[in-house]
């Protein structure tokens, strides 16, 4: 569901009409700001930057921001805790397992810099969808095969998604909210069986529409006529000098 959210939001998000080579800009431009600055004021002003720009201009629930940042969350926190605990030495803990003031530097360092890194991306993934991102790179002149892998893989995923959303409310239409645990775990692979087999169809139901078509060695699409917008790359330029200057002012 959350991949559908992100696509949806990116869908109807107002910055959907503009060039995606300036939206890609903006979000690598405040990559390399929250790879290459300090955790503070760089990354922090990094992430409140970009979260400013997906709720305000961009228009993107908060609620759907927050559901879309419990996984990257999780992985970082995962992440820091080699940092954080040590084996022997000096430092707090019980036993072998021991936390040092630099260990959790360190790693609060790494999670604030995942963290604005991770925003930064998501301005582009919440207001940009994938079939415009894959247009743009066709454009840039990315090798074909390398998109249409992109963009197989991209649709198949969807399919699966689209499967195991119909699949499960089935179940649940089925077994409805008495059902115990046990009961539902029994189901699961026979879920998983049947969404594999409904999937397997699907795709090859695309293929035959594909090859229908003609298909031979890519499938191009229009791409809608976006002007280039100097006031968005202005933006770009002010809110990441912003961010470096102050940076330098803290220095």
């Amino acid at each position: 569901m959350t991949t559908y959210s992100i696509d949806d939001a990116a869908w109807g998000s107002p910055w959907r009409r503009r060039r995606v080579g300036e939206k890609m800009l903006l979000s690598l431009a405040l990559v390399l700001t929250a790879l290459l600055t300090p955790p503070w004021p760089g990354c922090v002003a990094v992430a409140l930057f970009s979260v400013f720009l997906i709720l305000g201009p961009a228009r993107i629930r908060p609620s759907l921001l927050a559901t879309v940042l419990v996984a990257p969350l999780t992985f970082l926190l995962l992440g820091t805790l080699p940092v954080v605990i040590q084996f022997g030495g000096d430092g707090w803990g019980v036993g072998p397992l021991r936390l040092t003031q630099e260990g959790l530097t360190t790693a609060a360092g790494l999670f604030v810099h995942g963290i604005a890194g991770t925003l930064a991306i998501m301005v582009l993934a919440t207001t940009t969808p994938m079939i415009d991102v894959l247009t743009w790179l066709r454009g840039v002149h990315l090798p074909d095969p390398l998109l249409e892998v992109a963009s197989l893989t991209y649709r198949l995923l969807f399919l699966l998604l689209a499967t195991t959303i119909a699949v499960r409310g089935a179940q649940q239409a089925r077994l409805g909210d008495e059902a115990t645990f046990r009961r539902r775990w029994a189901t699961v692979a026979a879920t998983t069986g049947s969404i594999i087999l409904r999937t397997w169809d699907r795709a090859a139901r695309l293929q035959r529409g594909l090859e229908g078509r003609g298909y031979e060695d890519s499938l191009v699409t229009l791409a809608p006529i976006r002007r280039r917008s100097w006031s968005f790359v202005a933006m770009t330029a002010v809110g990441v000098s912003g961010v470096w200057l102050l940076c330098l002012a803290a220095a």
